[in-house]
C-alpha cells in the first residue's frame, strides 16, 4: 500500500499501526489515504500513543456528525442565503480557495437562526469537499497533496461581533476540529483588514489553539494582503474586490454569483423570535443611571489569562459601555482603555461579550449615560470572571 521509497521503515510501521485502528468498511477513504495518516502522525511527532488516542477521539466524533452522510446534509435556508457560497476559485497549485467575510457576518443572527449541530455539519462538509478535491492533486514524493487556502475578511467588524461570547466559542470549536481532526488540510489562512477590535477574539483564540495551528495564519491590516494573495492565486481566479480581475458576468467586482458578502439576517429566519430578558434571570443586578451620569464597576482579577464575561441590557434606547485597566504607576493612578467606550442599543437583544485579561489586577466596567441630558436608564447586568482553563475545557467539550 506504501511504496518502499516514499517513507522510512519507522514511518511505514507507524502508519500501518494507525491504519489498523480504522474500520475499513466505515472509513474506507480515510483508511486508504496514506498521506493523511502520515500527516496525522507528523502532527503528533510520530508518538504512536498520542496519535492513536486522538484518532480514537476523531473516529467517535466522525460517527457523531455522521461523516458518511455529510454530503447529503441539507442546510437550512438561512445558511444557503447568508453563508453557503464561499469557494471563490483555486490557487496556482490547484488547491481550493475559500473567502469568508467574517467582519460583515451577522453572528448573532446566525446563532439565532441555526443550531450548533447544523453549523458544525456545514463547516465539516466544506472540509470534506476540500479533501476530495485535494486528493486529486496527489504527486510524489509520498503521494502528497497541498492544503486548502482560507481568506477571512474582518472588514466592518463591529464591537458586538468581536466580543460576542457565543460566536467566539463557536469559532474556536470549529478551528479545533480542523486542528485536531484535519491536520495538514489547511495550507494557509489569511486574516485581512484587521482592526483593534479583532485583537479581542484573537487573544482568546490563541489561548485555546496550538502554536502550530496559529502559525498557519498570516495577519494583515488594510494593506499588503492583495500582493500576497496574487503570489499564490492567479488574477483570473481572484475576485476583483480582493485585487484580482475576476468579476460577475455583468461586471460586478463583488462576484456575488460565487460568494456571499455577509449582511444582516432577516428575523423571519430566527428559531427563537422572542427576546429573552435579563430582568428576572439569576445573578442579575440592576442599576439606575440618572441623566448625564455614569457608573463604574471595579473587578479584581487574580489570575493572568482570566476572562471577563458580561451581559447587559437597557429598557430605554442605548447605553455607553467600556472596559478599562486601572493600576498605580510611580504613585499615580493610570487608566488604560481596553474596550473602547461605545453606545450600544440593547432594546431588542441583550449584549453579551468576553475579554481575555493578559494580566491580573483591577479592571473597570463603565456604564455611561453622560451623553443623555433627557433620559435616565435602567440597566440589568451580570458580570463574572472565569478562569481561562475552564473556558478551554468548555470549548473542548
Amino acid at each position: 500500500m506504501i511504496s518502499e521509497e516514499d517513507y522510512t521503515v519507522e514511518e511505514k510501521e507507524a502508519i500501518e499501526k494507525l491504519r489498523e485502528k480504522i474500520p475499513k468498511d466505515q472509513e474506507k477513504d480515510l483508511y486508504d489515504d496514506t498521506y493523511r495518516l502520515y500527516l496525522f502522525l507528523k502532527d503528533h511527532n510520530f508518538n504512536i500513543t498520542e496519535a492513536e488516542n486522538m484518532l480514537t477521539k476523531m473516529l467517535k466524533w466522525r460517527q457523531k456528525v455522521q461523516i458518511n452522510k455529510i454530503q447529503e446534509f441539507k442546510p437550512p435556508e438561512v445558511v444557503e442565503k447568508y453563508f453557503e457560497k464561499n469557494l471563490i476559485g483555486f490557487a496556482k497549485n490547484g488547491a481550493p480557495v475559500h473567502y469568508l467575510p467574517l467582519g460583515k457576518f451577522d453572528s448573532k443572527g446566525i446563532i439565532m437562526s441555526t443550531k450548533h449541530a447544523e453549523l458544525e455539519k456545514i463547516y465539516v462538509r466544506m472540509l470534506e469537499k476540500d479533501i476530495v478535491l485535494l486528493r486529486k492533486l496527489k504527486k510524489p514524493p509520498k503521494e502528497s497533496y497541498p492544503g486548502g487556502i482560507y481568506i477571512y475578511d474582518m472588514d466592518q467588524l463591529t464591537f458586538a461581533n468581536a466580543t460576542d461570547k457565543k460566536a467566539i466559542e463557536y469559532m474556536i470549536k470549529y478551528f479545533k476540529v480542523c486542528q485536531d481532526f484535519y491536520p495538514g488540510m489547511i495550507d494557509v489562512m489569511y486574516v485581512i483588514n484587521i482592526s483593534s477590535y479583532f485583537m479581542i477574539p484573537l487573544s482568546i483564540a490563541k489561548s485555546c489553539l496550538s502554536a502550530d495551528f496559529i502559525s498557519l495564519v498570516q495577519f494583515h491590516g488594510t494593506d499588503g494582503w492583495r500582493e500576497e494573495l496574487l503570489k499564490i492565486i492567479d488574477d483570473d481566479q481572484l475576485p476583483a474586490f480582493l485585487g484580482g480581475k475576476r468579476t460577475d458576468p455583468d461586471g460586478n467586482p463583488l462576484c456575488k454569483t460565487i460568494v456571499v458578502q455577509g449582511g444582516k439576517i432577516d428575523e423571519k429566519h430566527y428559531i427563537h423570535k422572542s427576546k429573552s430578558s435579563l430582568v428576572n434571570a439569576p445573578g442579575v443586578e440592576k442599576i439606575t443611571l440618572a441623566r448625564a451620569s455614569f457608573s463604574e464597576i471595579e473587578l479584581e482579577v487574580n489570575e493572568d489569562g482570566s476572562l471577563i464575561e458580561w451581559e447587559f441590557e437597557t429598557k430605554t434606547r442605548d447605553i455607553g459601555f467600556g472596559l478599562f485597566y486601572k493600576e498605580i504607576v510611580s504613585g499615580e493612578e493610570k487608566i488604560t482603555e481596553l474596550v473602547p467606550l461605545l453606545r450600544i442599543d440593547t432594546e431588542d437583544y441583550s449584549e453579551t461579550g468576553v475579554y481575555r485579561c493578559e494580566r491580573a489586577g483591577t479592571y473597570v466596567v463603565l456604564f455611561d449615560n453622560s451623553y443623555s441630558w433627557l433620559r435616565s436608564k435602567e440597566i440589568y447586568y451580570r458580570i463574572k470572571i472565569v478562569n481561562s482553563e475552564k473556558m478551554e475545557k468548555e470549548t473542548q467539550n
